[in-house]
């Protein structure tokens, strides 16, 4: 018995003093970690149940030219131990039109750890999902957002709609012109030879449009629109008009513009949109020395009839050229139906996707943010009103016209449905009163003039 009581009062002693033994750090080695910035030294705290989300700084989910969020993650987790590239991964995965585009990991968009410590159940994250950053061209993508953590595997990503469109200047259509002006809607290439583009020219105001058209395509876009320089028409030495048909006396050489196709065509349809455009004018009807010219004349184009105004529906989408101006492009929808029900959706889809008749114009830019739904739509006697979601308001209004762009887009593609003249917008059925700065209480016509140069 008196042995048993010696050994337990020796293992007393000895637990004891283990216990008031001073322990010296050196003797044990912790390997550093390079993404240490990126760990909270919390004590752990025992973590009570609580279910796992995401959340951010941000106001909406639709985003133009997002830059740095801050990204949270609610969960059971132990912060002391849940350390970036050792416990999970940060994953940003990117989509365009729902195709996978790229996926990026922790540090290449990770910038920092923001400490929350009043938070036990909290990880927040500075992210830069910046155009620049990420490295991707303009348009709009779907960034989803995700940890690897265990305790965040049953959650869906973090989903953000995001329209990269770089730095840009959208100039708004405009309705007015000081008095002793006017505007002509010009047509020019842009700088590829793909897209007839609309300009709108303020010039002292003339009764002479047709001549003075014609003078002015002469002369080129003005260097700060990016498009093609010079010159996309020959010269016409004489034009007249009768019956509403305008007749070009062409010389006898045009030089380039029949040398290759795309000049061919180009300078055609620039000849054909312009003049049409204007009144008084319904066609138009080529001549050489007076008479009916051969195909030879424009490399190969049946010029012997006279052309029309293109009447066909088209989805105006944004161009960006090299001098960061953003300009509408239209780009005819081909299609067997003129019926509404068909039309409607389609020109919704082309500018929410950049996707006209199967073709994904990758040179364009969308015009409406992904998460934005057509509810529905109805024409009466030349009004078309559509009934949009709530994710309309949510659009940021900045300096660079967002709002505008989408406005003015929506109002030439609509009206360009045969028998549309003006456009009703609603959110949830519920009339607005206005929408970036534009009064949209009652009904919109187009505005007279496109793309301003100046």
């Amino acid at each position: 018995m008196l042995r048993t009581v010696k050994n337990l009062f020796l293992i007393l002693s000895i637990c004891f003093l283990a216990s008031i033994m001073p322990v010296n750090p050196s003797q044990f080695q912790f390997q550093q970690n390079f993404l240490g910035n990126f760990t909270l030294n919390k004590p752990y705290n025992e973590i009570e149940a609580i279910s796992s989300s995401y959340k951010t700084n941000l106001n909406e989910s639709s985003l133009y030219n997002p830059t740095n969020i801050e990204f949270t993650m609610i969960g059971k987790l132990d912060k002391g131990a849940f350390i970036l590239g050792e416990n999970h991964d940060m994953i940003l995965e990117v989509f365009n039109n729902g195709q996978f585009v790229r996926k990026y990991v922790n540090t290449e968009f990770v910038t920092g750890l923001i400490n929350v410590d009043n938070e036990d159940n909290q990880l927040k994250y500075s992210f830069d999902i910046s155009q620049e950053n990420l490295e991707l061209d303009n348009g709009i993508y779907t960034l989803k957002i995700y940890s690897t953590g265990e305790a965040f595997k049953s959650i869906s990503p973090y989903e953000i709609s995001a329209n990269y469109l770089g730095n840009f200047t959208y100039i708004p259509a405009k309705n007015d012109v000081e008095d002793g002006h006017m505007y002509l809607t010009l047509y020019f290439p842009d700088k590829n030879y793909e897209h007839l583009v609309p300009v709108s020219r303020k010039l002292p105001y003339t009764n002479k449009t047709i001549r003075t058209s014609i003078d002015n395509l002469l002369l080129g876009p003005n260097s700060s629109l990016g498009l093609s320089s010079g010159s996309p028409i020959p010269d016409i030495p004489r034009v007249w008009v009768r019956n509403k048909i305008a007749y070009l006396n062409l010389p006898n050489d045009i030089g380039k513009y029949g040398q290759t196709s795309a000049q061919a065509i180009f300078a055609v349809d620039t000849f054909v949109s312009t003049l049409t455009n204007l009144n008084g004018v319904d066609k138009i009807k080529f001549l050489q020395n007076g008479r009916t010219p051969s195909s030879e004349l424009f490399h190969g184009l049946n010029i012997e009839e006279s052309f029309e105004k293109n009447k066909s529906p088209k989805a105006y989408l944004g161009l960006q050229t090299n001098t960061e101006r953003l300009l509408l492009a239209p780009v005819e929808i081909s299609s067997k139906s003129i019926e509404m029900n068909d039309l409607v959706p389609k020109i919704f889809n082309s500018l929410k996707t950049s996707i006209v008749n199967d073709i994904h114009y990758k040179n364009l830019i969308t015009t409406i943010p992904e998460d934005l739904e057509l509810l529905n739509f109805d024409y009466s006697d030349g009004l078309l009103t559509l009934n949009f979601n709530t994710k309309l308001l949510n659009i940021s209004d900045d300096k660079k016209n967002v709002r505008h762009l989408l406005l003015d887009s929506i109002l030439y593609s609509f009206t360009s449905i045969p028998n549309v003249n003006k456009i009703s917008i609603k959110v949830n059925s519920n009339s607005l009163d206005s929408f970036g700065g534009t009064n949209v209480s009652e009904p919109l016509a187009p505005p007279k003039f496109i793309n301003p140069e100046n």
